[in-house]
């Protein structure tokens, strides 16, 4: 796997001098795109392992199921850019048209009313004849515009403005992510009221990918990298949030206790039982984080699903290094989970993933602390 150069320093790593426990939304959004930029440049880094996978596809059935899920919204905020795009293509045509149409009958008119008024003086009193003498260039421009004429229809030229003007703005639209639909996410209870309404997150930063069962080239890509990019800023930065997936207590995310892993989520064998994610907090609270809670986009993103990846994927890690000493698989190979999936039927702490000093013996570590 090739990987980037590291991301440029951020002001909020361990030791930069910018220690706190409290964190405003705008950190938190700062701290988003570092994760999003330095994950797009790992990606692009092997994107020839994304483009041609050497393994059969049926082994990234599941994960190909998450993202295909992830890329309707993306696909449908497109498909409004372009009705967007296409109305701005028609309305600016017929306004173009309807621009012309009053140009030309201005012009008509002007013509009209220069005949009439020739016409009118060519009766009454006449005067006597004077020498011929050549038309000035005033007379001859005059005698030139009153027979010039009409503007031409510019059909053509309208077409190209509205069109380049629809694509523009379509484009616009899709960069700004102007039609890019919301969702809402729960906490995990269908009949509850919704605790945020955002934009999809990026795919990477699903938390369910690391657990799916067969392969994930999300998970081979990006785990390590981003793990190590997780270790480099503070633990109070992860403990810090309060709202759905975060609770009180040292390490606060509910993905670091056991729980059912990929049982638990929505694709396993269509679990109609599953919660819709596997970081909620108890019903009867969603009310009262509602409100705090959707103007948290960011903190969410963080705190919530980029930490619930990066936990995951530890999971993931240990998983596939136990079966790699069952089957004897060598190492730095990434086996295949079975169909049950990644399971999660241990407690972690954050320390699990932040100590890289714990030997073999004493814990089944992941990958990255080999």
């Amino acid at each position: 796997m090739q990987t980037p150069p590291p991301p440029p320093p951020s002001p909020y790593y361990k030791g930069s001098g910018s220690s706190r426990q409290n964190y405003t939304e705008k950190d938190y959004e700062e701290i988003f795109y570092h994760f999003d930029d330095y994950a797009q440049a790992v990606i692009m880094s092997n994107a020839t392992r994304f483009i041609d996978p050497t393994e059969p596809a049926e082994h990234y059935e599941y994960e190909e199921e998450i993202l295909d899920e992830v890329s309707e919204y993306e696909i449908e905020g497109m498909k409004k850019s372009f009705y967007f795009g296409f109305a701005s293509t028609v309305s600016s045509f017929v306004l173009l048209r309807w621009r012309r149409r009053r140009m030309n009958v201005s012009f008509g008119g002007l013509g009209n009313y220069a005949s009439r008024s020739s016409t009118r003086s060519s009766g009454g009193y006449k005067f006597d004849p004077i020498h011929q003498h050549q038309p000035s260039v005033n007379n001859v421009q005059h005698a030139s515009s009153s027979g010039a004429k009409p503007p031409r229809s510019g059909f053509f030229t309208d077409v190209a403005l509205s069109a380049l003007l629809g694509m523009g703005l379509s484009l616009l639209a899709v960069e700004n992510d102007l039609f890019y639909p919301t969702g809402n996410s729960s906490a995990g209870d269908d009949n509850g009221p919704p605790l945020m309404s955002i934009t999809p997150p990026p795919q990477w930063i699903s938390h369910q990918i690391p657990l799916v069962p067969g392969k994930s080239l999300i998970s081979e890509t990006l785990c390590q990298p981003l793990t190590e990019e997780f270790k480099k800023f503070p633990k109070e930065l992860w403990q810090s949030g309060n709202h759905r997936g975060i609770e009180n207590g040292y390490n606060n995310h509910i993905a670091l206790y056991a729980n059912g892993g990929w049982k638990d989520t929505k694709y396993y064998n269509s679990n109609p039982n599953a919660s819709v994610v596997s970081l909620g907090e108890k019903h009867n609270e969603s009310k009262r984080k509602y409100e705090d809670s959707k103007n948290r986009i960011y903190e969410h993103l963080v705190v919530d699903s980029l930490q619930g990846f990066i936990i995951n994927c530890e999971r993931r890690a240990r998983y596939e290094k136990k079966l790699r000493k069952l089957k004897n698989i060598p190492e730095r190979t990434f086996p295949i989970i079975p169909p049950s999936g990644v399971p999660a039927n241990e407690e972690l702490e954050l320390d699990d993933i932040y100590l890289m000093e714990k030997s073999d013996d004493d814990n089944d570590d992941g990958f990255y602390n080999e």
